[in-house]
């Protein structure tokens, strides 16, 4: 007589183990595809530059300045804004905006061209290629290096200015950059980020979707502030909002805990990613004065 018990048991568990392994290679392979195309998009989805704004000038708003076009490689440049300062000065902030705009909305009212000139340093503020008037193309961790150090060079050859009066100052995305230049050069004077992030795998996690699906090996423009600012050798400044959501505090004050150099680090009360200049205001501006009196 057949024993139809015990031969129904067996083939119940490999249908399961069948159906369970079907099911963990199409996740494998959404995932997979997912993570692809992650990977393609993500120099679009890291610098969503603005095609429409406003072609605001530092003209507007009653500051002197030249428009330039620093060339970076070949006939690719990187359109820059040279603003003396108001009474003269040897130095220079050398800025880098975030992602989300393109260097006219500096000059908006919620933009850093005021508070930065307050300051009474001479400026230059750059627009990545692929933003504005720069050269056209997609930019990444790479090119965006490229056109820091382009920058940098028009200051020290072109302007004649000597490397310890140039102040590196980076906002949200332009964290990156500058504190890239910091560490290439340690006998800058000095590097202020505003609104910085760890990295961009930590700040990615930060969308819902990024998380459900941890992508980390996919990313490639990693902006790794975190592992860098330890060997940083110029004096730093650190802002950012408190009710900040995209960078938040704690990402601050991890690199913060990291510095081994003079620092300074000033929470900006209600203000969030965007509204830092806003709401930041004189007392942020105070700030900024006070560490730069201190190290010059």
């Amino acid at each position: 007589m057949t024993n139809t018990a015990a031969g129904v048991a067996p083939k119940s568990k490999r249908i399961l183990r069948t159906t369970v392994t079907t099911l963990l290679s199409v996740l494998l392979l959404i995932y997979v595809g997912f993570g692809a195309l992650f990977y393609f998009q993500q120099d679009q989805m890291t610098f969503p530059a603005p095609s429409k704004y406003t072609n605001t000038t530092p003209a507007d708003v009653g500051i002197a300045f030249e428009d330039l076009h620093i060339p970076v490689v070949g006939s690719q440049q990187v359109h820059a804004w040279w603003i003396p300062a108001s009474q003269p000065s040897d130095k220079v902030l050398l800025v880098f905006h975030g992602n989300g705009y393109v260097l006219e909305q500096t000059a908006g009212p919620a933009g850093e061209l005021l508070p930065l000139h307050r300051l009474g340093l001479n400026l230059l503020l750059v627009d990545y290629r692929g933003y504005g008037s720069s050269s056209p193309g997609t930019p990444n961790e790479t090119r965006v290096y490229e056109d820091a150090r382009a920058a940098l060079s028009y200051l020290l050859t072109q302007r004649q200015v000597r490397i310890h009066n140039v102040i590196f100052v980076g906002r949200s995305i332009g964290t990156g950059p500058a504190t890239q230049l910091a560490l290439e050069h340690p006998d800058a004077g000095g590097l202020m980020l505003v609104s910085a992030f760890t990295s961009v795998p930590d700040a990615a996690k930060a969308i819902w979707y990024l998380r459900a699906f941890p992508l980390s090996l996919f990313i490639h423009n990693r902006f790794d502030n975190l592992s860098k600012i330890g060997s940083v050798r110029v004096p730093v400044f650190l802002t950012v909002g408190a009710n900040d959501t995209l960078t938040p505090p704690e990402m601050t004050i991890a690199l913060f805990q990291q510095i081994n150099q003079a620092k300074r680090l000033y929470l900006v009360p209600g203000a969030d990613h965007n509204g830092i200049v806003t709401e930041g205001g004189q007392p942020l501006e105070y700030q900024m004065t006070g560490f730069l009196n201190r190290i010059h």
